[in-house]
């Protein structure tokens, strides 16, 4: 999937020379990264991790500085809902029915922009993504907990915290209402982004 997971792959803009003006740039997402959604029901907690394939075609963006912000132009990122593993069968069941994926196969998330710690110090501390799941788009801050890098690489990672009614989606409560579902679910990342010249 040519696009799996550019929407994270911007923050390694922060390392990159001649930052005044709009840029153009080239990158790779290492299948070293790593995606997961988790989410936590009355009877255990649950992990559905991502099984796409990472490491695709170079992946072009732009981008250009506006004071303590940086503004990212057309980065969009689709995940296919059915290529996340949760565990168990029943879970996956569960997890692809609650997101509409017959309806709505993909999760989108588009990079609006990256918020800086300060015009001195280019590295980001958030970003600004619109998520769509089950067709409803919500604009969130994300906040970028872990930033690290190389002449060669970047590695960035975060987490954030969703709710499935904020979607218009009803927590599965299975085994006849038994088992409780919460309606939060935590997106967690740890993204390994090589720089191609």
């Amino acid at each position: 999937m040519r696009k799996v997971l550019q929407t994270i792959l911007i923050p390694a803009l922060c390392m990159l020379p001649l930052l005044c003006f709009a840029q153009n740039e080239k990158a790779r997402l290492s299948n070293e990264s790593k995606l997961s959604i988790n989410g936590k029901s009355n009877v255990n907690d649950f992990k559905c991790e991502s099984e796409h394939e990472l490491q695709q075609d170079s992946l072009g963006f732009s981008y250009h500085f506006e004071a303590d912000t940086i503004n990212v132009d057309g980065v969009s990122l689709f995940l296919e809902i059915s290529r996340f593993d949760c565990g168990k069968k029943a879970i996956n069941r569960d997890f692809r029915s609650t997101l509409k994926y017959k309806e709505h196969p993909f999760i989108q998330i588009t990079l609006n922009e990256l918020i800086l710690e300060n015009e001195e110090n280019p590295v980001p501390k958030s970003a600004n993504v619109t998520i769509t799941i089950a067709g409803v788009e919500r604009n969130y801050e994300v906040p970028l907990d872990a930033f690290s890098s190389t002449e060669e690489a970047v590695q960035v990672g975060g987490n954030k915290i969703l709710y499935m009614t904020d979607f218009g989606l009803t927590p599965p409560s299975p085994l006849f209402g038994l088992v409780q579902v919460s309606d939060e679910l935590d997106i967690v990342f740890e993204l390994v982004i090589r720089f191609e010249s």
